[in-house]
Formats: C-alpha cells, sequence, structure tokens
C-alpha cells in the first residue's frame, strides 16, 4: 500500500546525532500546529508545549541530567551516557517539551508522535525523549518547571528533539510474535 503517512511510519528512526543547521521559524510554527492538532480524550487537551531552541538551557539540563544518575550511583547509565558524551538531546537545535495534567500521559504520548511523524514528512528527524523527567523528582524539579514555563499544577511528560538528522537511525526488525490475531 503507496501511502505518505504509512511510510513515514514505517521509517522513522530516533536520530541521536543532528547537523549544525537550525529549523526555519516556518518549520517550527508547523510542528508546534501539528502537536497542537493532536487528539486527546474528551479533547480535553491537557498539555502544555515550551518550544526550546536555548543551547546553553538545553545543555545546563543534560548536565543536569547525567549529575542525577551519578549522584544515583548508577553506573551503567553514567557509562551509556558517557558515551554519547553526556548528550541527552544530541545537539538538536530544537526541543519540543510536553508537560501535562497529572496522569495523562497517553495523550503527550500521541503528541510525541504527532510530532516526530510529522519531523520525519519534512525530513527532518527526531527523538522521543522520557529520560529529562529525573530533574522533576529532585530538589530543583520546581526550577525546571519555571524555566521551562510549566502551567501550574503540570508535570513533565516527554520531550522531543528535533533537527537536521546527521545520521539515520538503526533499522528496527519487525517482529511478529509481538502480535496476536483474534477472530
Amino acid at each position: 500500500m503507496e501511502n505518505k503517512t504509512i511510510e513515514a511510519l514505517k521509517t522513522r528512526r530516533s536520530i541521536r546525532k543532528y547537523t549544525e543547521e537550525k529549523l526555519s521559524p516556518e518549520q517550527i510554527e508547523t510542528l508546534v500546529q501539528v502537536a497542537l492538532s493532536s487528539p486527546s480524550a474528551k479533547n480535553f487537551q491537557p498539555w502544555h508545549l515550551t518550544v526550546v531552541q536555548d543551547a546553553e538551557l538545553i545543555a545546563q539540563w543534560e548536565r543536569e541530567i547525567v549529575q542525577y544518575f551519578v549522584d544515583m550511583g548508577d553506573t551503567k547509565t553514567v557509562e551509556w551516557h558517557a558515551k554519547r558524551n553526556n548528550k541527552i538531546f544530541y545537539d538538536a537545535p530544537v526541543v519540543f517539551v510536553i508537560s501535562m495534567e497529572p496522569d495523562k500521559g497517553i495523550d503527550v504520548g500521541i503528541m510525541a508522535q504527532s510530532i516526530a511523524v510529522a519531523a520525519k514528512s519534512m525530513d527532518l528527524g527526531s527523538v522521543i525523549l522520557g529520560f529529562p523527567r529525573v530533574v522533576f523528582s529532585e530538589e530543583e524539579g520546581e526550577k525546571w518547571q519555571q524555566r521551562l514555563n510549566f502551567p501550574k499544577g503540570h508535570t513533565y511528560g516527554i520531550s522531543v528533539a528535533v533537527g537536521h538528522a546527521a545520521e539515520g537511525g538503526r533499522d528496527r526488525e519487525i517482529d511478529k510474535s509481538k502480535v496476536s490475531y483474534i477472530g
């Protein structure tokens, strides 16, 4: 079946290396519009989207995420990040941060997928990130909620780093054993 949407869904990969090229204002606005068009349960739209382009703020967030795992003594995760030069957002020029009302993770997951698939259709790369949530569970959580303009009562949901891909990402094998058909 030939279909651009299906092709984008099947070929989208998590990109962990980006060029230095910035996104245009039009590209960013298109991704914002796609994100805000995402469906949600009963159309409650329990999210807030923060578009971060401040490279120093992103770098500071990365340092605090890595420090969290150092402080926890999680050597496996620390070593994993070290192999990637402690780049949580992989030098992507834009990070879409989705905060949410409590227990609305499914809705923000839909929004994240919308951003990622739209980015693919625009010949951009993306990676969906849950790791950044760790700084919100620490003493510094309120500081980060303020820095990222979270509305009162919102918590971190998920982030999507977007940029011009400098790699193709890893291929995935389709595992049909993960499917059951009934009827």
